[in-house]
């Protein structure tokens, strides 16, 4: 998907006249699910070429830092390295320690692994004597909740009221497990399947969390929200060498408002407004991709604001609008926006 999107987008670019950003400080995240296991093709990864990747990091001296150190320069308004990389891993799969790992471990690469603790021990997942042996030699492990559900929806007969109190027992019991386990409460916290909503942000944020991470491909840069920072993934046929190198590359949109903010769908297909830091862009130059037999649109506003929308509803759970632009110096600025096409969405008026 991302070749044909940088295909489709280089082909337009070249009929148009590139434009020039001012960026700096950028942090390109990378998410990982499973190692060797080709029967799980869409979230797999192989040992060759996980192996590839981080030796092309090792070769070209990028600096990797880890997500809670961006964290917590996003947080105190410090500067982000001008361009740094981070790898994390969801789910703590079995693979992760028996395949994964040992490739870390050997080119000395900092990671960050996301653990929902209620699958922790069962078959498939590392065991708590292994997530303390990892955490000893300086994993970060971090929130995945307990329970791996789909936090945006309501459950048969469920309140809005009672939604609330599930997802935020959900989350703190994680916690509860992490500091009864490992002996201390994480910091981060990431959406299971990368979904959240505007009402689940605000409970991250309560419960103290200083950044979240979901799943929507894009750049981290100094004005993104810290409760909803962007990772590519990296599974299936995205998930070779080339591929990771190409979204290395790229470098942010500055998008630093969304409205909608919140991915829930309300009317399909959705409009998007986003406002972007820089002089003024004809729409024309914007790049606007949508997944499934669809396309999408951009019209400009006033004052950095821009409406994007698809030209017939979104298919699919999760889809997502993504806008690319090429700069004068042949940079690819990157943004995607997700979409969740909730059955029973858990909405205050409910």
């Amino acid at each position: 998907m991302l070749k044909k999107l940088l295909t489709l987008g280089l082909s337009f670019v070249l009929l148009t006249t590139t434009i020039s950003y001012v960026y700096a400080q950028q942090v390109n995240a990378f998410i990982y699910h499973r190692f060797g296991e080709s029967r799980y093709p869409s979230t797999n990864i192989s040992a060759e070429f996980f192996t590839q990747q981080l030796q092309y990091i090792k070769d070209k001296k990028i600096q990797v830092i880890s997500l809670e150190d961006v964290a917590k320069l996003l947080k105190n308004d410090e500067p982000l390295p001008d361009h740094a990389v981070s790898f994390c891993v969801d789910d703590a799969f079995r693979s992760f320690y028996d395949v994964g790992m040992p490739i870390i471990r050997r080119l000395d690469i900092p990671v960050t692994l996301f653990v929902n603790t209620d699958a922790v021990g069962t078959s498939g997942y590392l065991t708590w004597d292994e997530l303390r042996e990892l955490s000893a030699e300086g994993v970060e492990i971090a929130n995945h909740t307990a329970t791996h559900a789909y936090l945006v929806e309501l459950q048969e007969g469920e309140t809005y009221s009672q939604w609330q109190e599930r997802i935020v027992a959900d989350i703190e019991k994680a916690q509860q497990r992490l500091q009864k386990h490992l002996g201390f409460k994480p910091t981060l916290f990431t959406y299971p399947f990368g979904e959240y909503s505007a009402a689940i942000v605000d409970i991250v944020k309560d419960l103290g969390f200083m950044a979240a991470f979901a799943q929507q491909s894009g750049v981290i840069h100094p004005q993104h929200n810290r409760f909803i920072l962007p990772r590519f993934p990296m599974g299936g046929p995205f998930a070779t060498l080339d591929s990771f190198k190409t979204k290395l590359k790229m470098k942010p949109l500055l998008v630093t408002n969304e409205d909608s903010f919140d991915p829930v769908i309300d009317e399909n297909p959705p409009v998007l407004r986003i406002k972007i830091s820089g002089k003024q862009v004809n729409q024309e130059r914007f790049n606007c991709f949508v997944q499934g037999e669809n396309s999408c649109r951009v019209v400009s506003g006033d004052d950095g604001w821009y409406e994007v929308i698809a030209e017939n509803p979104l298919s699919g759970r999760r889809n997502k609008y993504t806008l690319t632009l090429q700069n004068k110096e042949n940079d690819w600025l990157w943004y995607s926006h997700p979409w969740i096409n909730a059955k029973n969405p858990a909405r205050v008026k409910q």
